[in-house]
Parts: C-alpha cells; sequence; structure tokens
C-alpha cells in the first residue's frame, strides 16, 4: 500500500513484464473481507469479494491505483484483504 485515509486507499506497484517482456498495463484489485486462503478453500466466499480492474495506456516504472471508500464500496470501519491480479494483453493472468 502507498497510502490509506478516511477516504481511499492508494496502491503501489513496480509494473510487471510478461515472458516476452511487455509491460502489463491491465491490473484487477480484487478484495474482500475474507483473505485469499479462505475463498480458495471455499469458493462460494467470492460473491463477496469485489473487484477494480485498472487498465493504464502508458506506464513509467511504477503502476498507481486507487480505491475509494464511496465509488468502490469500501466500509472504514472494516479490515479488507487485496489481491492484485496482473493481466497481459490477452487478459491471461
Amino acid at each position: 500500500m502507498s497510502q490509506i485515509t478516511s477516504g481511499k486507499v492508494i496502491i503501489s506497484s513496480p509494473v510487471i513484464e510478461d515472458e516476452l517482456g511487455n509491460q502489463i498495463k491491465k491490473y484487477t484489485a480484487m478484495y474482500s473481507e475474507r483473505p485469499l486462503s479462505d475463498i480458495l478453500e471455499d469458493t462460494n466466499l467470492l460473491s463477496q469479494s469485489k473487484e477494480k480492474t485498472f487498465t493504464f495506456v502508458t506506464l513509467g516504472t511504477t503502476a498507481t491505483m486507487e480505491l475509494s471508500v464511496s465509488a468502490d464500496a469500501l466500509d472504514p470501519n472494516k479490515v479488507y484483504y487485496l489481491s492484485m491480479i496482473p493481466k497481459d494483453q490477452n487478459n491471461i493472468l
């Protein structure tokens, strides 16, 4: 995490490259009140997760993404677990 406030969470990550050296320009944030390990054990919990996809046209060396309380249905009084999923140009994880 780069920054957490009462209204938003800003995530910064180094830009990832695929096996051919192309920058990954699409990232999906999956967030839930349950850790990913719980969701993998009980896939019914997946319906409680939320996702937001970030697609970049150009990138430097860092990707910065923002989740907001109002737009992304976050409750500032709850703890969330976040997983970032990079997807290549063919939407392959």
